[in-house]
């Protein structure tokens, strides 16, 4: 059976999503791993029900999460949705021109949904600081996924770019 969960069209979607949501600013794969996480598994951190089934040890997912995004930023990027930015601290990803106008196309349920979720992780989680801000708080809610990762997966600099 095929999953129909995390394929690169998917995860690329909620990639975008999360990206036009903080444009014109960009975030590195870090800070997008962490978001997307608290996108598909709102209701763990107080927001709205999740997308995604909660299922025991969802934690994990984090460690397939960089494949996973990786996969739907490629696809993003050829579609021509999502731009790089190099910068000093490394590479950021941005919502490109068209994002808005492909966005304003997904009509689903599911489409809404995803909006109203990545609505609700920026206000709440985006507007952290720092990856360092964001994983403490995350780790206060469902701090056993946290102990999964060393501080060298995710190092702590600055994630967002104007």
């Amino acid at each position: 059976m095929i999953n129909p969960f995390n394929t690169p069209v998917e995860t690329g979607i909620r990639v975008l999503v999360l990206l036009a949501q903080c444009a014109p600013q960009g975030l590195d794969l870090n800070r997008l791993i962490l978001l997307d996480h608290g996108l598909l598994h709102s209701a763990d951190f107080g927001g709205p029900e999740s997308l995604h089934p909660s299922i025991p040890l969802r934690s994990g997912e984090l460690g397939v999460k960089r494949h996973d995004l990786e996969l739907g930023l490629q696809v993003m990027l050829r579609a021509g949705l999502v731009e790089i930015l190099p910068q000093d601290g490394g590479i950021y990803y941005r919502a490109s021109d068209g994002a808005d106008n492909f966005l304003a196309l997904l009509e689903s349920e599911y489409a809404a949904s995803l909006n109203n979720r990545a609505d609700w992780v920026m206000s709440t989680l985006g507007n952290l600081p720092s990856d360092r801000e964001l994983r403490a708080h995350m780790a206060q809610t469902v701090g056993h996924w946290l102990a999964e990762f060393s501080q060298d997966v995710f190092p702590d600099r600055p994630s967002v770019v104007g």
